[in-house]
């Protein structure tokens, strides 16, 4: 098993993911084929369940794309279950503290280094019993940052053994801080960026963005992250049919496309 998106950032490679929100297999599968490295499935706010991941993860596999999943909450049995389903990372909401850095970290890998109990049903299944020798070292941890406590605290969450890299939360973020939704221009998030940005080169993480859009993801990866959303699986079909419905109707597909939304 090689975690290719985490194989990528360690090596300083900058990767782009789609985040899917619908429980489709088949809009999954597609999304695979598509040469993104990453997809990641959403438990807390997609419209999916940890029952769908028994059918989106195994339509991806044997496909060159990393499987992350955003769990719903930072407990041992959320990060477990998509771990043993197949997931090869966690991003974790809400992270605001070391400590609750470590407890992340903890339910993603097996003993000595965590305490991830050991029941892989479905990596056991495509991998055999050597899944259990190599699974730490290819699982990636992804705390979020999203809340001014998170913020305060993000040096010492950076530092936490066993995290991998952190994951902006940009909408959440900015309620956090008090400003509007979506005003990433705002001094403050701007800021708040470069802070997270600081906390993860000083102690060697990667750092993640959810991007809205192909434009914020590559401004994104422009100014200093590794990794970050192009978009979503619901925006990209709706600026796929707003395009072409807009070429159809003689009128321009850039306005159209850029409609959006999640």
């Amino acid at each position: 098993m090689i975690n290719t998106a985490l194989q990528h950032w360690r090596e300083g490679k900058p990767s782009l993911g789609i985040w899917i929100n619908l429980p489709d297999i088949h809009l999954a599968e597609t999304l695979a084929r598509t040469g993104v490295d990453w997809l990641c499935f959403d438990l807390q706010h997609g419209l999916m369940d940890y029952s769908d991941l028994t059918r989106l993860l195994p339509a991806i596999c044997g496909q060159p794309v990393t499987p992350l999943v955003r769990v719903a909450a930072n407990t041992p049995d959320q990060i477990g279950k998509v771990l043993d389903v197949g997931a090869e990372g966690v991003i974790v909401p809400m992270v605001n503290s070391a400590e609750e850095a470590r407890q992340a970290a903890a339910a993603c890998y097996y003993p000595p280094q965590g305490q991830r109990s050991c029941g892989p049903m479905r990596p056991a299944m495509v991998s055999g019993i050597e899944y259990l020798a190599h699974a730490n070292a290819q699982i990636a941890c992804l705390p979020m940052i999203e809340t001014e406590e998170g913020l305060e605290n993000v040096e010492e969450i950076a530092a936490v053994e066993g995290v991998d890299g952190l994951f902006v939360g940009p909408m959440d973020l900015c309620y956090g801080l008090g400003i509007a939704p979506g005003d990433f221009g705002n001094p403050r998030f701007k800021e708040a960026i470069a802070a997270i940005i600081a906390a993860c080169q000083k102690h060697e993480r990667v750092v993640g963005m959810f991007g809205y859009s192909a434009e914020m993801a590559h401004e994104s990866l422009r100014n200093g992250f590794h990794f970050a959303s192009a978009g979503t699986d619901i925006s990209f079909f709706r600026s796929g049919v707003s395009r072409g419905l807009a070429i159809a109707r003689g009128e321009n597909p850039d306005e159209a496309a850029a409609r959006g939304g999640y």
